[in-house]
């Protein structure tokens, strides 16, 4: 595996995440507006073309089966980026990456949660990067 497919891995739970944020927050918009006194059309009235609150309870329900279907995706990509992260051997580069690709630190704020410098803290994330590479190419 190359570093870049690496760096692919450990970011595919984090951008799973987002979307998983997004996805919610446009569930929780839809229900308030489900809410709302133009929500209460249906087509069997003049103008309640496709604005029916069947249609808006379908469409939350079809973006809860995605939402399920990516939270469970999330889960694997996180599970699949601990097991790249095991293999680093280094405790600091080890906490970086975890940090990082699982608890969702930026990495501007590392080196204020670990006791070194942010030069320090690319040298060896790059170094846990490499480990990883050599590591999942043996493989």
């Amino acid at each position: 595996m190359t570093m870049e497919e690496v760096k692919a891995r450990l970011r595919r739970g984090n951008e799973l995440r987002r979307e998983c944020r997004k996805l919610q927050k446009n569930i929780r918009a839809r229900r308030v507006n489900m809410t709302a006194p133009h929500a209460v059309k249906t087509d069997a009235l003049p103008g309640g073309k496709g604005n029916s609150l069947e249609a808006a309870v379908e469409k939350i329900d079809a973006l809860e089966r995605r939402l399920h279907c990516l939270e469970r995706e999330a889960e694997a990509a996180r599970a699949d980026a601990e097991t790249l992260i095991e293999l680093v051997d280094c405790r600091d580069g080890y906490d970086i990456l975890r940090l990082h690709y699982l608890d969702g630190v930026r990495f501007e704020e590392i080196p204020d949660r670990l006791p070194m410098s942010s030069a320090t803290m690319w040298r060896l994330y790059g170094k846990a990067l490499r480990e990883i590479t050599k590591k999942t190419q043996k493989s």
